[in-house]
């Protein structure tokens, strides 16, 4: 299923502007839905007005939305698109995985580990929105040496010494971490991810030099050996996997990666170093990327999901910022897409509620990319990224997936 722009057969238009009138807006300020107004002009949103209209603006494209609900462009905030840009993620698949995302309301994305000459190509395209997609940041991924012996890595940095891609580096006590963070940025991506097998000294040092340059850091939840507390004290921006939290409450942590779901008899929900976890994350300010749902879908261990959904509970709880990441495969693009899966477990497993499901995949993942000022809400002066919705969705969070106009950068699109 392909987007096309709904262009209207109207005499004089300038599709560089576009009014919406009587639409129930979503006000972060209220944490409800206002009618209102928007003028759209060259892709931001340049005038908000509050009340009804009755007439139309000369000369744009113009939208009466009585009875709809508009919510800012959903935000994925853990894809993997270049995994294997030569294989299964070759060019025409993934233009087909980036159309299903945005007719599914997400207009933004945030790549956790590819080949970032392919990611750096589509974000290209995206931004310039020579194809339907959504707007794509990317990371780099550091780990330690050991880490490089998984095959991904070979695909993603085809033609590139295993471990020596600026955007797959080995790291090690010899490296010189402002020169591989400069060579990372230069790729294009955003931010260093911090995968594996590194200690809590090695996530600190590559913290701030990534900061003083900067760069997002974003992190496995524990890095192995650095438990998720000392990940958390390093200054990490994001962590991901709310399941790996639980190796805070384990003494001994693998040095390997690989071993990352060995454990599971000793762990406890109410041992209060989760608690003292939690407060951790929050006083750092540090957005936990819980990606539950996931392992519902794919652990045959059904305790690694369920430590998901209690360590992300006690997060919501305890007020920790919490994120809508996915990490999931999209190669069913006929099945209900992952984001609104994500936002599902997190109302019906984790009880949060509908606006602060949609505050995280919007808000809270546009700090993730520190493109807060841009994106993530309906606001003048910010990229017009706007889902216009059928049904009101802070009554239930799968009214998110009842589309009926995605707006990105300015353009309309609907479902052909």
């Amino acid at each position: 299923m392909a987007f096309t722009f709904s262009l209207k057969a109207q005499d004089s238009i300038d599709s560089t502007q576009i009014y919406l009138r009587n639409a129930y807006i979503l006000d972060f300020q209220t944490d409800a839905f206002r009618i209102g107004n928007i003028l759209i002009e060259n892709e931001m949103i340049s005038k908000i007005n509050y009340g009804k209209s009755s007439i139309d603006k000369e000369g744009m494209l113009n939208y009466n939305l009585e009875n709809r609900y508009l919510i800012p462009g959903l935000i994925d905030g853990h894809v993997h698109l270049g995994t294997d840009p030569s294989g299964e993620d070759n060019l025409e698949v993934t233009k087909d995985r980036l159309n299903y995302l945005l007719l599914n309301g997400v207009t933004t994305v945030r790549d956790m580990a590819g080949d970032a000459r392919y990611l750096s190509y589509l974000s290209r395209l995206a931004l310039l929105d020579e194809i339907p997609a959504p707007d794509i940041y990317f990371s780099a991924l550091f780990a330690g040496e050991s880490f490089f012996k998984d095959q991904r890595i070979a695909a993603a940095s085809k033609g590139i010494e295993t471990g020596q891609a600026p955007f797959m580096r080995a790291i090690n006590s010899s490296s010189d971490l402002n020169l591989v963070i400069a060579e990372a940025k230069g790729t294009g991506a955003t931010g260093i991810k911090i995968y594996a097998d590194l200690d809590a000294s090695e996530v600190r040092k590559i913290v701030a030099a990534a900061h003083k340059q900067n760069m997002k850091v974003w992190a496995h939840a524990t890095v192995f050996p650095a438990k998720p507390s000392e990940v958390c004290a390093a200054g990490v921006d994001v962590v991901s996997h709310a399941t790996l939290l639980a190796w805070e409450g384990e003494n001994n942590v693998p040095t390997d990666a690989t071993l990352r779901y060995s454990k599971q008899v000793d762990y406890d929900i109410d041992n209060p170093v989760f608690a003292e976890l939690m407060e951790t994350l929050r006083r750092n300010n540090t957005i936990l990327d819980a990606t539950v749902n996931v392992y519902g879908n794919n652990s045959k261990d059904t305790t690694v999901f369920q430590k998901g959904i209690a360590l992300t509970k006690l997060a919501y709880k305890k007020k920790v910022r919490i994120g809508v990441g996915t990490d999931m495969s999209l190669n069913d693009l006929t099945a209900v897409a992952p984001i609104f899966q994500e936002m599902n477990t997190l109302q019906r497993e984790v009880g949060m509620k509908p606006i602060d499901i949609i505050r995280a995949a919007t808000m809270v993942n546009a700090e993730e990319i520190g493109k807060e000022n841009q994106i993530g809400s309906i606001e003048e002066g910010k990229n017009a990224n706007i889902v216009v919705l059928r049904l009101n969705p802070l009554t239930d969070i799968d009214n998110c997936s009842n589309i009926e106009y995605v707006i990105k950068n300015g353009k309309v699109y609907t479902r052909e």
